[in-house]
């Protein structure tokens, strides 16, 4: 049977391919191939999508292994991955069967370097895996098949970068980036008129800090009854909000509305924010989001882990919005001398209950969470220089420049 399925998969790239010179290699850059969702709203479906609308701008062709079912594109997105989404069922047939490809594969692997199970099978040429891990634990068997699987591994932050490099791994750290066409400062339209606006941003669920937010701005409402905590905290995992069961800073844990999704409103009112205290916005595309955060003070995003840099936090700063960053993992490659509001005091909690899954965790002191938002409340002045900082810092982080990046990196293995 495993014989079949390899003859399936080259009678398909051979169907695909026709008459074309198959010894595709990394020094041309005509194909590639994405091994993750696209277009899912999360870190993974953002980066795929930008990622792919820069190779296909480029004139390689992205083979798209995995899209979600309803695809969340702006109008040139679409138009640069028609033929790519047209071709998508090609590959996809792919998946389960194997195939040794002679062009590129980038593998999204999790944590502890786990292979996504429909790309277990693929092998591109070079076979390369994209990694944002969350936890510094990593075990040995799955050290020694990363080895053994990829030529090499792109980080998305130098956390994990100097993590993999110290157990001799062979890596490029390469960061996601922000679209500037979208992202960008602008003018504010008093959306929030006579309310200090705070946005808070992330799937919901403890790594993110979500309860941290929840304990600061309860205290910071007190003093300011004209904060507004302004929340896109939807997870299309809602399972994952059960963490907070951990958390001594919330009463309860999320639960579920008539559709199956999070009930932010209803958590943030059980831990006693009146309706008008906050704004909570749904799942959003990422495109849409930009004009939102332009009507913003302050973003408050205290992870106590990223394994990229926080697409949302990079967002933000792109949008001169000034950010109260945790200093702990990929954070600290944003955070940089008045780009932001940093929290400084980080409490390891690697020896939390012998728990792996948090090693290299930081944990941010939620008074020095209200102290930055006094900070940012008091002196507008300040916080509208260091938004622009921030956003100057951007520039430089484009997708494009980033995918230029990735290339270059990868060349090397070709």
């Amino acid at each position: 049977m495993a014989g079949q399925h390899r003859g399936c998969a080259r009678n398909l790239l051979a169907a695909y391919q026709g008459v074309q010179k198959t010894d595709v290699t990394m020094s041309t850059f005509t194909q590639m191939g994405i091994g993750w969702q696209l277009g899912i709203a999360s870190g993974w479906g953002t980066y795929g999508v930008n990622l792919a609308v820069q190779l296909a701008r480029r004139g390689i062709v992205p083979a798209l292994l995995s899209l979600a079912q309803h695809l969340e594109l702006t109008k040139d997105q679409a138009t640069a991955l028609k033929a790519a989404i047209v071709e998508h069922k090609r590959w996809a047939r792919l998946l389960f069967r194997g195939a040794n490809l002679p062009f590129p594969i980038l593998h999204g692997l999790g944590n502890d370097l786990n292979i996504q199970m429909p790309f277990q099978g693929l092998r591109g040429r070079p076979n390369v895996g994209v990694v944002f891990f969350e936890s510094a634990a990593i075990s040995s068997p799955n050290l020694k098949r990363a080895r053994e699987t990829f030529s090499v591994i792109v980080t998305g932050s130098s956390w994990n970068a100097q993590i993999l490099e110290s157990r001799g791994l062979v890596v490029r750290n390469c960061r996601q980036g922000i679209d500037p066409e979208l992202f960008f400062p602008g003018l504010r339209t008093a959306r929030f008129a006579g309310r200090f606006a705070i946005f808070s941003g992330g799937k919901l669920e403890y790594r993110k800090g979500q309860d941290l937010v929840v304990a600061a701005f309860k205290r910071f409402h007190k003093r300011h009854d004209d904060a507004l905590l302004v929340t896109a905290w939807h997870n299309p995992w809602p399972q994952f909000a059960e963490s907070f069961a951990q958390s001594p800073n919330v009463s309860c844990v999320p639960g579920t509305d008539e559709h199956g999704r999070l009930d932010v409103a209803g958590w943030l009112r059980a831990n006693d924010l009146p309706d008008s205290a906050f704004l909570d916005l749904g799942p959003l595309a990422n495109s849409t989001t930009a004009p939102l955060l332009r009507e913003v003070d302050v973003a408050l995003l205290p992870s106590r882990a990223e394994g990229g840099t926080n697409l949302v936090a990079m967002e933000c700063m792109a949008c001169a919005v000034p950010v109260i960053l945790s200093r702990n993992t990929g954070h600290l490659d944003l955070i940089r001398p008045g780009n932001c509001y940093s929290l400084d005091f980080q409490s390891p909690m690697s020896g939390a209950a012998n728990r792996a899954d948090v090693e290299g965790w930081g944990e941010s002191s939620v008074e020095e969470m209200v102290t930055k938002l006094e900070q940012a409340y008091t002196d507008r002045a300040d916080a509208a220089r260091r938004g622009a900082v921030g956003a100057a810092f951007m520039k430089d982080w484009s997708w494009s420049a980033q995918t230029d990046r990735m290339l270059a990196a990868l060349a090397e293995f070709s």
